[in-house]
C-alpha cells in the first residue's frame, strides 16, 4: 500500500471500524493464477506449433520421404517401409503412397518390404525438405517350403 493511501490516525479516533476493509489480496492471487495459466498455455501452444513447422525440421535436421509402392503388375500395394539404423517405420496407404516425416538429414537407406520381397534404396534427405523416391516396384518371391 502506498503511503498516500494508508489510513491516518483520525480515521481510527473513534476506534476500529466494525467491518474491516475488503481484502484485495485474494483477488490479486486469483488474477496471478489466471495470468500464469494463460501464459503457460500460450507458451505450450507456441512450442507445439513450432515443433510441427518446417523451421523446426530445419533446425533439428530432419526431412520427409515420400513415394509409391506397386507390385509387378503396377498395382498399388500396402508395403512396410523402414529407415535403417533408426526406429522410423511406416506402411503405405491402400493406394500405394507413403510419407515418412522426421527422417534424419543426410544419406539414408530406406527399405521397402512386401510378402518376402524387399528393396533397399539410398536417399539423400535434406533438412526441412521433402524427397520423393518415386515409384518402387516390388516383385513377390516364392518362399521355398521345407519338409519336416
Amino acid at each position: 500500500m502506498a503511503y498516500e493511501q494508508s489510513p491516518s490516525l483520525r480515521t481510527y479516533e473513534q476506534g476500529l471500524p466494525s467491518t474491516p476493509p475488503p481484502d484485495r489480496s485474494a483477488r490479486r492471487k486469483w488474477l496471478w493464477v489466471i495470468i500464469s495459466v494463460l501464459a503457460v498455455a500460450t507458451v505450450t501452444l507456441a512450442v507445439i506449433t513450432f515443433a510441427r513447422s518446417t523451421a523446426a525440421a530445419i533446425l533439428v535436421g530432419t526431412g520427409t520421404v515420400t513415394g509409391k509402392v506397386v507390385d509387378e503388375s503396377n498395382r498399388p500395394i500396402v508395403a512396410e517401409i523402414f529407415v535403417l539404423h533408426t526406429n522410423i517405420e511406416a506402411k503405405s496407404n491402400p493406394d500405394g503412397t507413403f510419407e515418412i516425416r522426421g527422417v534424419p538429414a543426410g544419406q539414408q537407406s530406406v527399405v521397402v518390404a512386401y510378402q518376402g520381397a524387399g528393396r533397399e534404396i539410398v536417399v539423400d534427405v535434406v533438412a526441412g525438405a521433402q524427397v520423393n523416391m518415386g515409384t518402387v516396384q516390388l516383385t513377390a518371391t516364392a518362399i521355398p517350403m521345407t519338409e519336416p
